[in-house]
């Protein structure tokens, strides 16, 4: 056994080391799906960008040189010059901002040199705030004269900005910047690539700047995740499966987790039956600090070819393992069976292909009174010749051209008995057979179990099990063997008739409510005595439960059981059951049809029963 176990414990490891490299091949295939995504969405947002740096370039070169000599103009200390040039700015570049606002442009702002505003064209009225104290973007343009682009929040609003430099005559006079929204960038999004996406932000990038004012007026907090926000006006865009996540899903508090790290990550979920990847990437601001998160959803059906190959591989490789170590069980059991063979055990045992005894166990050689198995083959042809056939349904020397064993063998849902003499004691003894096979060679190990207490102890707990304790008829599970026998009976001889009857005590609760239980016990118990004297010896009575009945009559014609019934009906009401009223049955008769089945009959019976309840109670019903 010790070597046995030896050489399946490295088979054990062989096959939980496939399992790991299996396992690990789909991790792999995961991230390499996952990474995928991840690229195509940065490949995607880019692409996005690039739609609007050419806008912006493009108003850039048409209007440059223009906004630059304007800006150049209002560094004169002229009164009331400052407000014309805002005029006349809002007069000119006016269709060119409204029309740009209908692809989603934001904020058309200019900064003078100093970083200060000096037209806003979404709130021409607010100008002159210092805008280098709060942004970066300003300060940095500022100071370097380089075009800027990137996410940045300001004082009202935040997107993506475009901010370009303008000099006059080579000197910085200040600058302009284009601001896109969220809602356009994401719609840009969806109208080339299809899917669907999002974008969160940082409160913390957010509040500083605009206020909490603003911030309500434009934001919403993420569900269980507040250190993010997204904006109002474009969650309408993000569809079922990206606001689902924005709300309070179970993945919520995992994705903020997995936000707080600021690291790309793409996940896997499933959405009625669907697999989708949802790409997490980081967005920078202007100044190259952490900024918000940038969601994209996307359908992946690799997915489901990836598990579809790791189970076909579990599949092989636990087929593998077990068929090697079926093998080596195999060629194990071959090697020791004479040894376990011999071992002492109390039951009997032997190998044998049904005609013959190749060898047996010391129990067996013990119980027959012979000293090694070679005597034993020499003096019985057979075992089978030693079986005692005293019942019906024990185990045979042969039966319709089969020996013994394919008796077994051919019927192995079974339970198998037969019954030797035991020469030490005289006695006879009954055993259950089992038989498993041994090789190809069609030996099989047969093995016989001393059952002979078992047997006699089911015998009487059978007979208990099927006895109202209350009553001593038969009760509810003997009933429903009775009837489901009787019913294949039917089916296949229909030889006779068969009558169901089922009987209550009218207003038996009542009783037991004025009387107590123990009036409504005795009753029971005497109205049994009464039913029991009555009805034929051949007849099957039975207690359905509480105080129902139930009797089956064969070879009677439901008539001729209604003429029976009518008179026990009249003797238990006339019975004197000593109490100050009268104590009265219902009976509901039917028949068994052909098509009948435990359900059917049971509801016809039931059914009758109802019947003379209806009619007034004390009554016979047939329902045919």
């Amino acid at each position: 056994m010790r070597e046995f176990y030896r050489y399946a414990l490295f088979l054990a490891l062989l096959y939980f080391a496939a399992l790991f490299l299996v396992y690990q091949d789909r991790v792999t295939g995961y991230e390499t799906i996952k990474a995928e995504h991840l690229s195509i969405s940065r490949e995607h947002i880019q692409s996005a960008q690039r739609i609007f740096d050419k806008l912006s370039l493009n108003f850039y070169n048409a209007w440059n040189d223009y906004l630059s000599r304007m800006l150049h103009m209002s560094r004169s200390s002229e009164p009331g010059l400052k407000r014309a040039i805002r005029e006349e700015l809002l007069s000119r570049l006016g269709p060119a901002y409204r029309n740009a606002t209908l692809l989603g442009l934001i904020q058309f702002q200019l900064h003078d040199r100093e970083g200060d505003s000096f037209l806003r064209f979404n709130h021409p009225d607010i100008y002159g705030d210092n805008l280098k104290k709060i942004r970066y973007s300003i300060r940095e343009i500022s100071k370097n004269h380089l075009f800027l682009k990137g996410f940045e929040a300001g004082r009202y609003i935040d997107g993506l900005r475009y901010i370009y430099p303008l000099f006059y005559d080579g000197e910085y006079v200040g600058s302009y910047e284009w601001v896109w929204d969220h809602e356009t960038l994401i719609r840009e999004l969806q109208k080339t690539y299809g899917g669907n996406y999002g974008i969160v932000v940082r409160r913390s990038v957010l509040l500083p700047l605009l206020g909490k004012r603003n911030f309500a007026a434009a934001y919403r907090s993420v569900s269980d995740c507040p250190a993010f926000a997204y904006q109002k006006k474009a969650y309408p865009l993000y569809k079922d499966y990206i606001a689902s996540l924005l709300k309070d899903t179970g993945e919520i508090e995992q994705l903020c987790s997995d936000w707080e790290k600021k690291k790309d990550k793409a996940e896997l979920f499933e959405k009625n039956g669907i697999h989708y990847v949802l790409s997490s990437l980081l967005i920078r601001d202007i100044a190259g600090k952490p900024y918000g998160i940038f969601l994209s959803v996307q359908r992946e059906n690799r997915f489901a070819e990836v598990n579809r190959i790791f189970r076909i591989k579990i599949l092989f490789f636990t087929f593998a393992f077990l068929l090697l170590l079926w093998i080596l069980y195999r060629i194990h059991y071959e090697k020791i069976f004479v040894r376990t063979l011999l071992d002492s055990q109390k039951d009997l045992i032997l190998l044998s292909n049904g005609k013959q005894l190749f060898d047996a166990n010391r129990a067996f050689l013990e119980f027959f009174g012979i000293e090694n198995a070679e005597k034993f083959i020499r003096e019985h042809r057979c075992i089978c010749d030693l079986f005692i056939q005293t019942e019906e349904g024990r185990l045979q020397s042969e039966k319709n051209g089969r020996d013994w064993l394919q008796q077994i063998l051919q019927n192995p849902e079974k339970k198998h008995r037969t019954i030797f003499r035991d020469r030490r004691s005289g006695a006879n003894r009954i055993f259950s057979v089992t038989v498993s096979r041994f090789d190809r060679r069609n030996r099989y190990v047969v093995i016989f179990r001393d059952v002979t207490t078992e047997e006699r102890e089911k015998e009487h707990i059978k007979s208990e099990a099927l006895r109202d304790h209350l009553t001593g008829i038969y009760n509810k599970r003997a009933f429903e063997h009775y009837l489901d026998g009787r019913l294949r009976d039917f089916r296949y001889y229909h030889h006779s008739t068969v009558v169901i009857i089922m009987f209550d005590i009218d207003l038996f609760k009542e009783i037991n409510d004025r009387y107590g239980h123990h009036w409504g016990d005795e009753i029971l118990k005497k109205v049994c005595n009464i039913v029991s004297g009555r009805i034929r010896k051949s007849d099957f009575f039975a207690r359905w439960g509480g105080d129902e009945f139930m009797i089956v009559m064969d070879g009677i014609t439901p008539e001729g059981a209604r003429h029976l019934i009518e008179k026990l009906r009249e003797e238990i009401a006339a019975y004197d059951f000593r109490l100050k009223r009268q104590v009265s049955c219902s009976f509901g008769i039917t028949a068994l049809h052909d098509d009948d089945n435990v359900v059917t009959v049971l509801d016809r019976v039931d059914k009758a029963l109802y019947d003379a309840k209806q009619a007034g109670r004390n009554r016979v019903a047939l329902r045919r």
